[in-house]
C-alpha cells in the first residue's frame, strides 16, 4: 500500500475551508493543473457522487472517486480504477487557524504502471500534493506578502542589476 500525507494551516475557519473544498468554482482556483475533474454522477464532493479524476501527465488516464464518507471536517473517497484505495480530506480548527489534512492510501495492480508510480510518480504525486495545498493556502489567506512589506519598506525602484564602476 502506498500512503502519501500532506499538512497545511491556514489562517482562516473551517467553513471557509470547506467551502474550497467543496466548491467547484472555489477548487478550480487551487486544484493542480495537472489534474481533470469530471462529473459523473451527483454534486462535486456529496455523499454518492462520482467524479473522474485523470492526470494530464498519463495522457487523462484516472480513476473514478466516490464520495463514501461526508460530515463537517470530512471527505473520504474510494477510488477504482489505474489505481484503488482511498483519499481522505479532513480539516479542523486550531486556535485561530485551521488545519488541512490530505491523505491518499492506493494500490496500483497494473505491474507496469506500479513500476512508475513506486519510482518518480508518487515523487511527483507528492510534490503535487504540496504544491496544491499551499496553493489551496493561498487562494484563502492570499499572496505571501513581498519581502520589502515584510520589513517595513516598499518596493525597491532600483533595477534588478545594476552596473557599479569602482575606481582604485
Amino acid at each position: 500500500m502506498i500512503v502519501q500525507e500532506e499538512w497545511v494551516s491556514i489562517n482562516t475557519t473551517p467553513d471557509v475551508v470547506e467551502r474550497y473544498l467543496t466548491s467547484p468554482e472555489l477548487m478550480n482556483q487551487w486544484r493542480s493543473p495537472q489534474v481533470v475533474l469530471e462529473p459523473i454522477q451527483g454534486e462535486l464532493m456529496t455523499p454518492g457522487s462520482i467524479h473522474k479524476m485523470r492526470l494530464k501527465p498519463l495522457g487523462l488516464a484516472g480513476a473514478d472517486y466516490t464520495v463514501v464518507e461526508r460530515d463537517s471536517g470530512r471527505i473520504l473517497m474510494k477510488i477504482e480504477g489505474l489505481w484503488e484505495g482511498s483519499e481522505l480530506w479532513r480539516w479542523f480548527a486550531d486556535g485561530n487557524r485551521t488545519v488541512v489534512q490530505n491523505r491518499v492510501e492506493y494500490e496500483v495492480p497494473n505491474p507496469g504502471l506500479r513500476v512508475f508510480v513506486v519510482g518518480i510518480g508518487r515523487l511527483l504525486a507528492s510534490l503535487d500534493m504540496r504544491i496544491q495545498l499551499e496553493r489551496l493556502r493561498q487562494a484563502i489567506e492570499g499572496p505571501p506578502p513581498s519581502m520589502a512589506a515584510l520589513f517595513g519598506g516598499t518596493t525597491s525602484t532600483v533595477p534588478r542589476s545594476q552596473r557599479i564602476d569602482i575606481e582604485t
